[in-house]
């Protein structure tokens, strides 16, 4: 009798310990609870709210639970003690495709080593897919082979154009602008999120606003969003910026500007005026806003010659030029010219898709990419031994010479002689210096010390920017933080340190040393208001429910030691860091996997 009551009691209180949602599966068990839990992190949940402490717990790529405490078992447990846990980071305006197009880079390491869970691609008028593809060709291959952060894709202005104009700068036919709006239609239908413009550049410079109109409003019917390297970023900015707000109201497409500043010392301070017009758009309903990177210099590659290239080239037939290209290959068939291309261009080995999209140009656009690849490979300036040799003649002529100081010096003037920084230098005590600096120790001018150093193969850097614009922007409650990054092959080239440090720069130098913004704010504004602006209604904030995108940092060890002069740094500070649920860094180190999604519309 007594071992059959024993039984009993075992029974009774085995089954209140399951009814009480006890779990005695052990760490990484079948019956786990949760794939993932993080116990004890300080948390802000991508509002302007501040932190709080809480236990976060993941499964089947979501974050199901949020609270105090959370009791139950997880094939993970993080302890986050002395840990802030934040959404994943949104990098709002990037060009990680140009290097994702490689099996190698599809990581895109430098972005999740700064927290980042999220990119916009295909920006600044370049889709995000290679020429001669469509958009789901793309999103089928990083779908298939995976990618590290999630990827929403923007078909441009610039592509569409090119393929259906060359660089032609004239107004497009109604044929033509019929195809332009199929290929928009086309590439919205197969995923894309919008349209982005590099009107700046050609060919997109070549459009009038009613050829962007039209095309913008293509993407209107598909929830669609229009980003924009604007058309000045110089003493026109506030035309350029009234240009966008135009185009959003006459298509009712919510507009983006692409890495808001001024630049030029002249022309410091015309961001408040820019800053109000948006404001007065707003307040009409429209939906403007924008991204910035906190830096005062820009470009891809940051450096700029200290003898603009137009001293490098004389007015004749010193250098190989377009026509020139022409008139060498038009001689050539098509297939032989697409032969030609298949040695020069840089992607790889052309695919059957590409074959074709070669077959069918006309003519002169064939000729014109096959001349555009080649030039491409040409070196110029001082490490041309030619032109190197036609500078140094024109130089001893003392006309020419004259009238090359007096443009060298009202470049540098534009600038500001203060502003320009010699990033790279055989003599290593000149680097972090000014031009006007170094031209005081020289006891030279300034023009006379940009020459010098140009032939001497020294890297400036202008810093085109000031800090109180990149404040007042950053203050903006609609300003995103957009890197303007690549993902680059590590080690190779001197890219911009915007693409290995921008978003925990922005925290650890704005938000917790310069407290120029809060840090509620800054992170609102690279996770819930990006999120908000593209319509990601599951992303950008710590809700139950919400994909589980999470970055766990470590606020007091933040190091973005990425410099001009060696910018191939990864930044530090980031512990973990979670992708649809996946740890991709884990303890400081990338796990290898490549969970990213293609994020489309509505999806």
């Amino acid at each position: 009798m007594k071992s059959r009551k024993t039984a009993f009691f075992l029974i009774v209180v085995t089954a209140v310990f399951l009814t009480a949602g006890f779990d005695f599966a052990k760490e990484g068990g079948d019956t786990a609870a949760y794939d993932v839990l993080i116990r004890n992190a300080q948390v802000f949940d991508g509002s302007l709210d501040g932190p709080f402490r809480a236990d976060a717990a993941v499964a089947g790529g979501r974050i199901v639970k949020v609270a105090r405490q959370i009791k139950g078992q997880a094939v993970r447990t993080v302890d986050a003690k002395g840990l802030t846990l934040m959404p994943g980071f949104i990098d709002m305006h990037t060009h990680a495709d140009w290097a994702m197009v490689f099996p190698e880079e599809r990581a895109a390491l430098t972005y999740l080593k700064q927290g980042v869970t999220s990119v916009v691609a295909g920006q600044c008028g370049t889709s995000a897919w290679p020429i001669f593809e469509e958009a789901k060709d793309q999103i089928k291959r990083w779908t298939e082979e995976g990618i590290g952060p999630n990827a929403a894709l923007l078909v441009g202005h610039g592509s569409v154009r090119r393929l259906v104009m060359g660089y032609d700068d004239r107004e497009p036919t109604q044929e033509e602008l019929e195809k332009m709006k199929a290929l928009v239609r086309e590439a919205m239908e197969q995923g894309a999120s919008g349209i982005s413009t590099g009107l700046i550049y050609a060919p997109g410079s070549h459009a009038k606003t009613e050829e962007v109109i039209a095309l913008v409003k293509e993407v209107g019917p598909f929830g669609g969003i229009y980003h924009s390297h604007i058309r000045n970023e110089r003493e026109k900015l506030l035309e350029a910026v009234g240009e966008l707000i135009e185009i959003s109201e006459k298509t009712g497409v919510r507009a983006h500007i692409s890495h808001f500043k001024v630049m030029g010392k002249p022309n410091w301070g015309l961001v408040e005026k820019a800053c109000a017009m948006i404001e007065r758009a707003r307040a009409r309903g429209l939906e403007i806003t924008a991204d910035q990177y906190p830096f005062r210099f820009s470009n891809t590659s940051p450096y700029t010659p200290l003898v603009p290239r137009v001293f490098w080239a004389s007015a004749g037939d010193d250098r190989l030029r377009n026509e020139d290209l022409f008139t060498l290959f038009d001689h050539l068939r098509d297939r032989q010219l697409i032969g030609l291309y298949a040695k020069v261009t840089p992607h790889f080995p052309l695919s059957e898709a590409h074959l074709r999209f070669l077959d069918e140009l006309p003519r002169k656009q064939l000729v014109g990419l096959v001349a555009q690849e080649v030039l491409g490979g040409q070196t110029t300036g001082p490490e041309s031994q030619r032109e190197r040799a036609l500078f140094l003649k024109r130089m001893a002529d003392p006309e020419q010479a004259r009238l090359i100081r007096e443009g060298i010096r009202r470049h540098l003037e534009a600038i500001g002689p203060e502003n320009v920084f010699i990033g790279i230098a055989a003599d290593k005590s000149l680097e972090g210096k000014s031009i006007q600096e170094i031209a005081a120790l020289k006891r030279k001018s300034i023009e006379d010390t940009a020459i010098e150093l140009e032939l001497m193969g020294a890297k400036a850097v202008p810093f085109n920017m000031c800090e109180p614009d990149i404040e007042f922007i950053m203050k903006k409650d609609y300003v995103t933080t957009g890197s303007d990054g690549t993902a680059p092959h590590f080690g190779i080239g001197l890219p911009h340190i915007r693409s290995y440090s921008t978003f925990l720069y922005k925290l650890g130098e704005y938000a917790l040393k310069r407290k120029t913004v809060s840090l509620s704010h800054a992170i609102r504004s690279q996770t819930s208001l990006p999120a908000a602006i593209m319509r990601w209604d599951d992303r950008g904030r710590i809700r139950e429910g919400y994909a589980a995108d999470l970055v766990l940092l470590d606020l007091g060890s933040i190091r973005t030691p990425a410099s001009i002069s060696h910018p191939h740094q990864y930044s530090r500070g980031v512990r973990y860091l979670m992708v649809n649920g996946e740890l991709v860094i884990d303890g400081g180190e990338f796990t290898g996997r490549l969970p990213g999604r293609v994020l489309t519309p509505g999806k």
